[in-house]
């Protein structure tokens, strides 16, 4: 993910609300706090804005603002993808990801591509024993950053949050 840092200073401190989150505008704020919180930094060339928080705050903020500036301006639905290395599931369970009842996987050259459901309680419901913990932990890990497809390359990094396997 990628947050641009930037210096700037606001004549006045400044809160902005969200319907799910505040987050605290500061004056004189010239490079990130040491409690590892970021800033979203927009300028029009006459008035800036800095909008700080932990980065899955951030996170949260950004696919929010994503999802209602498609919804108001009547704009296309852009769909987030996570990029996941096909390591973070087991070569057995990768093998025969587009056949498990509840699961939609499309083969790709060098993995797949997972389509993560909407709600995730309701298909935990539905799909009780069909669909491996494994790609539960997947889809739950998405759905915390609001991607719709979950992209499964070979080449892809790994993340420390997921567990992996070696094959």
């Amino acid at each position: 993910m990628l947050i641009r840092l930037e210096a700037m200073k606001a004549e006045r401190p400044v809160r902005v609300l969200d319907a799910a989150e505040t987050f605290e505008i500061s004056k004189d704020t010239d490079e990130p706090d040491p409690d590892g919180s970021y800033s979203i930094v927009t300028d029009n060339g006459e008035n800036g804005i800095k909008a700080a928080g932990t980065e899955r705050a951030l996170h949260d903020w950004l696919n929010r603002a994503r999802n209602q500036l498609s919804y108001k301006t009547g704009g296309p639905l852009v769909m987030a993808v996570l990029d996941l290395s096909t390591h973070h599931l087991p070569e057995q369970i990768c093998a025969e990801l587009n056949g498990y009842d509840g699961g939609t996987a499309y083969d790709t050259r060098y993995g797949w591509l997972l389509s993560v459901p909407g709600n995730l309680t309701e298909h935990r419901g539905d799909h009780v024993d069909s669909v491996p913990d494994e790609v539960w932990r997947l889809w739950e890990y998405a759905h915390q950053y609001g991607a719709t497809y979950i992209l499964l390359d070979a080449e892809a990094d790994r993340v420390d949050a997921l567990p992996s396997w070696d094959w």
